[in-house]
C-alpha cells in the first residue's frame, strides 16, 4: 500500500513560529524521504534498483527510510516484499520560586511524602536541552537531527520542557515535578523547530535500547503515521510509558487532538489554566486522558528562565508526576501506572473537553503505596 503524508508535528507551546519551516521548504526537492516497510527481512537492493538512497535503518522494525522519487515509491509499493511505503513527514515544536504549576498539581505535597523521582530514566523528545543550565542535571542524550551531533537545545523549547519535568531543589531558580529523575535529551526537533517523523522514531527506539521509563514527547501533527504508531505500540509493549502534548488546536471546541497524543498508547495531556479551567487554545477530544497547568508556566530556559504556555507544558507535569508515582512502587507496570493518573485525577467537567480531571500528584502518590502488583 502507498501512501502519501503531510505532517506538520508542532512543538506546542503558544509561541512558535513556522518561518523556520518555511525557510527550509520553500523549493521542493526531487526526491522525497520516505519510509519503506517490509513484510519481513530489509532488503535495500529492491529500493536502489529504484534509484533509492538509504538514509537511516531501525532496530525493533523491518523498516528503512529512503529518498525517493514519487514514481519510485509508487512502483516499489507494488512489490509483494514491502508492506507498505508512507512519505516522512515534518514535526514542529509546540510552546528558586515554585511555579504555580507545580502547586496546581500538588507537586510539593507529594514531594513532602519523600519522593522526587529517584532512579526513573526519562526522556524528553523535544529540542535537546541546556545542559550546561545551574538547574538541570541532565544525565546523557542523543541528536537525530541532522547536521548536528551535540543534544544542546538551540530553540529553548525543550529545556522548559525539562525544567517542568526535573528542575533541581538547589535554592535557586525554580524546581520541577520530580527533581532527581534521571533525565535524557532525545532531539530530534532543530532549532526553528522543525522535525520528522524518522528522527522521531530513532529518538523512540534509542529510548527503548536505553531503558526509558517514561519519554515526554511535547510535539503534534495532525496526519497519522503507520510508521510512528508501530513504534509508539512497541514502546509501550516494552513497558515505557509515553506522554504527550494533547495539541493548541482546541479554539473551536471539536476533536482535535494531535499525534502522537492520538494513540491509544500514549497519554494524551491538555491545558488548564490558573482557575483550572481549560485553555482556550488546548485541543478536546474522546482521546483526551489528563489535564495539567499549561498557562504561563515559568520554567528553565538556555542561560536561565522564561515564560510559556502550551499543552507542551501540561505534558511535562503530567511526566513528572508519573515519575513520583513510579518511584514509590517501582514493581508496577506502565499500563498500573497510567491507571493510577487517571484514577487519582481531580475531576473537572466533561471528558471530552477535560479528560479524566486534572492531574493529582499527591493522591497518586499515595495510590502507589497500596497499589498491587501484577505477578
Amino acid at each position: 500500500m502507498f501512501s502519501t503524508i503531510i505532517v506538520i508535528l508542532t512543538l506546542i507551546s503558544t509561541t512558535s513560529s513556522a518561518a523556520g519551516y518555511k525557510a527550509q521548504h520553500s523549493t521542493a526537492a526531487h526526491k522525497k524521504s520516505y519510509f519503506v516497510a517490509f513484510n519481513s527481512n530489509v532488503d535495500t537492493n529492491i529500493v536502489k534498483a529504484h534509484g533509492g538512497e538509504i538514509k537511516r535503518h531501525y532496530k525493533y522494525m523491518p523498516l528503512i527510510v529512503a529518498k525517493l522519487s514519487d514514481a519510485a515509491a509508487q512502483a516499489l509499493s507494488n512489490n509483494p516484499n514491502i508492506e507498505y511505503i508512507e512519505e516522512d513527514g515534518m514535526v514542529q515544536a509546540i510552546g528558586q520560586e515554585t511555579p504555580w504549576g507545580i502547586l496546581d498539581v500538588n507537586g510539593i505535597d507529594a514531594q513532602q511524602l519523600g519522593v522526587t523521582g529517584t532512579g526513573i530514566n526519562v526522556g524528553v523528545i523535544d529540542t535537546g536541552i541546556d545542559y550546561n543550565h545551574e538547574d538541570l542535571q541532565v544525565k546523557g542524550g542523543v541528536s537525530f537531527v541532522e547536521g548536528t551531533s551535540s543534544y544542546m537545545d538551540d530553540n529553548g523549547h525543550g529545556t522548559h520542557v525539562a525544567g517542568t519535568i526535573a528542575a533541581v531543589n538547589n535554592m535557586s531558580g525554580v524546581i520541577g515535578v520530580s527533581p532527581q529523575v534521571n533525565l535524557y535529551a532525545i532531539k530530534a526537533i532543530d532549532q526553528y523547530r522543525n522535525g520528522s517523523y524518522s528522527d522521531v522514531v530513532s529518538g523512540i527506539e534509542w529510548s527503548i535500547s536505553n531503558h526509558m521509563d517514561i519519554i515526554n514527547m511535547s510535539i503534534g501533527g495532525s496526519t497519522a503515521s503507520r510508521t510512528l504508531q508501530k513504534a509508539i505500540d512497541h514502546a509501550y509493549n516494552s513497558g515505557i510509558l509515553l506522554l504527550a502534548a494533547a495539541g493548541n488546536s482546541g479554539y473551536d471546541k471539536r476533536g482535535t487532538i494531535q499525534y502522537p497524543a492520538k494513540y491509544n498508547s500514549v497519554i494524551a495531556v491538555g491545558a488548564v489554566d490558573q482557575q483550572n479551567s481549560r485553555a482556550t487554545f488546548s485541543s478536546v477530544g474522546k482521546e483526551l486522558e489528563l489535564m495539567a497547568p499549561g498557562m504561563s508556566i515559568l520554567s528553565t530556559v538556555p542561560g536561565g528562565y522564561g515564560y510559556d504556555s502550551g499543552t507542551s507544558m501540561a505534558s511535562s507535569h503530567v511526566t513528572g508526576v508519573a515519575a513520583l508515582v513510579w518511584e514509590v512502587n517501582p514493581e508496577l507496570s506502565n499500563f498500573q501506572i497510567r491507571k493510577i493518573l487517571n484514577e487519582s485525577a481531580t475531576v473537572l467537567g466533561d471528558t471530552f473537553y477535560y479528560g479524566n480531571g486534572l492531574v493529582n500528584a499527591y493522591k497518586a502518590v499515595n495510590n502507589a503505596k497500596t497499589a498491587l502488583t501484577v505477578n
